[in-house]
């Protein structure tokens, strides 16, 4: 039996899309047009990244969701130390300039699944 294959787009696909093309996917409302237009402002494309210029002055690189866990791992189980609870680990995520929007919800669930702490 032959299993298809998904291939999964990252999650800042559509604002590179619009970036580079300045078009939108055919199905989207003209809700998400505007929040894809909304967004892109932030980011900045620069073959083969997607850099978005947070709040804090600090530009950062956007991670794929295959790069998340080995981020995670690497930022909680730091040979200095480690183990960190959620927020310093979403933190030190941060300061090492990687960006995903859903850091701080990633880190408490990688956290709360950690054996050691």
């Amino acid at each position: 039996m032959v299993v298809p294959l998904l291939i999964v787009s990252p999650w800042y696909a559509d604002i590179v899309n619009y970036i580079v093309t300045i078009t939108f996917p055919i199905d989207l409302t003209s809700a998400e047009k505007e929040k894809i237009r909304a967004q892109s402002k932030y980011y900045v494309w620069d073959k083969p990244y997607l850099w978005k210029f947070c709040g804090d002055q600090i530009i950062r690189c956007c991670v794929d969701d295959s790069e998340i866990h080995s981020i995670l791992t690497f930022c909680h189980s730091s040979e200095s130390g480690g183990h960190f609870g959620p927020k310093r680990t979403s933190h030190k995520v941060l300061g090492c300039g990687f960006y995903w929007p859903t850091i701080s919800r990633d880190a408490y669930d990688f956290c709360k699944r950690c054996e050691v702490c």
